[in-house]
């Protein structure tokens, strides 16, 4: 078998080179039936020729699937580029398919052109090496530049290249286990670098640098968390502590003295550091999509909602800082806290008043801080998007629970947020559906109201205003 194989067989041939390049010891050529063949000297070396020669070869074939020849002599006829064969067309995963494992071996030494997404780029000391990739196929392409060489700027990683070149492939011969012309390794031989064109730039958005954005993103979510709920947890360690060993009336003061400073000291920690961090991670998404290119949609719509989920958290963030440096800095009872929180704030002035009835009920100081935050996102929503030019808070403390409500004149709730009143006439709305649709607001609310025990109720009707209704148990 390996004498048939091999046997050497004397023959004249008649092509043009369709391939010739410096660093390589061999040549292309395709005679007059369009059959391609590896052509080399026999003493090694290759024939002195250039794409476009016709030549006359005389020399040694061998009977193999592959044609190649050793030439005893090359003879130059003419120079006639226009005779060339046309190149032909094809995928990367067409080739793998007409090719491997034992295909179309008539393909070996063609002219093709194929396109694909530079996968990774090898420099070596005399070449450089490109992987070009189309779906789970990836094609060798080696093009004549030394490491010494300058890339040209857009073939980066990426970057989609359209490669014109000799098709090549090593064969496997294996006697022992009987495999005969297995091609592997197959790659393409460009004549220089200008046979590979940037058809389309990299997007500045590869799946490595989204990932190391949404990483960081999460990375700097989980610090946040953590630090927070370690600082929690040294809130309650210290408050438990004081409340079973003290358990008089001033030790009750100091511990509230202790919880409040540990309040502006963590709200301090939170604006300093991580307001600061999530200020620069969305200043810089922000950047990093204006660098997208147009055909990049869909990377840019998934980080259009990263930037949504920052602007949502720092938002809350910052409404969480405003409750605890109120609630630090604001007296005990909890109706005085809220009067207190609204003559602080000047643009309330003249529109909103606060009222009560029934007699005052001790609320816990962390349950007191999340009431601010509803208070504060109910009024702040009925003067923004409500348009309100009076709002009025009342306080009603009744024997079983606390009842908060918020009232205004303005244009009431829009039409996506008014389904059907249920039996009592209040609206039913549901928090992850106001999440979906963006109404944060509305959605922390409730939230806020059912991690207290209560609920929220929502009566509203266009042009005549709202009103919002907390109801919450005094177990809080």
């Amino acid at each position: 078998m390996l004498a048939v194989l091999f046997a050497a067989v004397l023959t004249n041939l008649t092509g043009i080179v369709t391939l010739e390049r410096e660093g390589l010891d061999f040549v292309f050529m395709s005679d007059s039936r369009g059959v391609h063949w590896r052509v080399e000297m026999a003493g090694g070396g290759k024939p002195a020729v250039k794409i476009g020669d016709v030549v006359a070869v005389r020399g040694e074939t061998e009977s193999s699937i592959k044609h190649r020849v050793r030439a005893a002599s090359v003879e130059v006829l003419r120079f006639a580029p226009d005779e060339l064969p046309p190149p032909r067309s094809s995928s990367i995963a067409e080739i793998f398919r007409e090719v491997m494992p034992y295909g179309q071996t008539s393909w070996y030494g063609e002219v093709i052109v194929a396109e694909g997404i530079v996968r990774d780029i090898n420099r070596r000391q005399t070449s450089t090496q490109l992987l070009v990739g189309e779906g789970n196929f990836n094609l060798q392409v080696e093009v004549p530049l030394a490491l010494e060489d300058a890339l040209p700027a857009q073939l980066v990683q990426g970057a989609t290249v359209r490669v014109t070149g000799n098709l090549a492939y090593t064969s496997i011969e294996n006697f022992e286990e009987g495999i005969f012309g297995r091609a592997e390794n197959v790659e393409l031989i460009p004549a220089s670098i200008n046979a590979v064109e940037v058809i389309r730039r990299a997007p500045f958005f590869t799946a490595e640098r989204l990932l190391m954005i949404l990483g960081g993103i999460g990375a700097i979510t989980l610090a946040i968390l953590a630090w927070a709920f370690m600082l929690r947890r040294m809130v309650a360690r210290r408050t438990c502590e004081l409340a079973e060993s003290i358990r008089e009336r001033e030790t009750e003061r100091i511990e509230a003295d202790a919880a409040r400073r540990e309040r502006l000291r963590l709200a301090a920690d939170l604006h300093d550091g991580f307001q600061q961090y999530l200020a620069g991670a969305m200043f810089r998404l922000k950047a990093a999509i204006n660098y997208l290119p147009e055909t990049a949609g869909k990377s840019r719509g998934q980080l259009a909602k990263v930037q949504e989920a920052l602007q949502h958290t720092q938002n809350g963030l910052r409404s969480t800082l405003w409750a605890m440096n109120e609630e630090s800095e604001g007296p005990e009872s909890l109706l005085d806290l809220f009067r207190f929180t609204a003559r602080r704030m000047g643009h309330w002035e003249g529109i909103v008043s606060i009222d009560s009835s029934g007699e005052e009920r001790k609320v816990a100081r962390k349950s007191a801080g999340t009431l601010l935050l509803i208070m504060q996102e109910a009024v702040g929503n009925a003067l923004k998007h409500g348009k309100a030019s009076h709002v009025r808070v009342r306080m009603e403390f009744r024997e079983e629970k606390l009842v908060m409500s918020i009232v205004d004149d303005g244009i009431g709730f829009p039409k996506e947020l008014r389904p059907e009143p249920d039996g009592r006439g209040a609206l039913t709305l549901d928090g992850a559906a106001l999440n979906k649709a963006g109404h944060y607001g509305m959605a922390s609310m409730e939230r806020r109201a059912r991690e207290l025990g209560g609920e929220m109720s929502v009566w509203s009707k266009m042009r005549i205003g709202a009103k919002i209704v907390f109801s919450i148990p005094y177990s809080l």
